[in-house]
């Protein structure tokens, strides 16, 4: 469905949508606990916002895919495969704070891709939250043969895991 019959559909979208993006944080964390309300029809105007190139919230907007949960799982797997760091980045939060294995091979192949040591660093940890056994398997086996910085970079993202 595209998004304008989504917020045609939905019309309380528009609004949730701006206090999210344009609001105070109150207003944005209430967007964001309305949109995961709203469910699978908030998935793609919201992954939509993420990968604008103009987007200045897309924490804001992972933290609301994140909170939708798994009906947003498939399209932050595909918002994920992109190159772009600022996109990559918030979608592979969103997947660690999901915590669906459905993710793990495809977490695993951005951590192996050769990306910013940060999104490899995040993407580590992402796997270590989830906790799949496979994923914590392939961090484990990067971590032997990568350098310090990564080694720390990792660290530091897992401390409060």
């Amino acid at each position: 469905m595209p998004v304008v019959e989504e917020k045609q559909a939905r019309p309380e979208m528009a609004g949730l949508m701006e206090a999210l993006l344009n609001g105070d944080t109150y207003s944005s964390l209430q967007a964001a606990g309305e949109l995961a309300k709203i469910g699978a029809p908030a998935v793609d105007p919201l992954v939509q916002v993420l990968s604008d190139s103009g987007t200045h919230s897309r924490w804001s907007v992972a933290m609301a895919l994140a909170r939708v949960g798994s009906p947003a799982v498939e399209a932050l797997i595909e918002a994920m495969k992109t190159e772009h760091d600022p996109v990559r980045n918030p979608a592979v939060w969103a997947l660690a704070e999901i915590g669906d294995s459905r993710a793990v091979e495809p977490l695993i192949a951005v951590m192996r891709s050769g990306g910013s040591e940060c999104c490899r660093a995040l993407t580590a940890a992402a796997l270590l939250k989830i906790g799949h056994p496979a994923g914590v398997a392939a961090v484990r086996e990067d971590l032997r043969t990568a350098d310090d910085v990564f080694r720390e970079m990792v660290s530091e993202a897992t401390r409060d895991i």
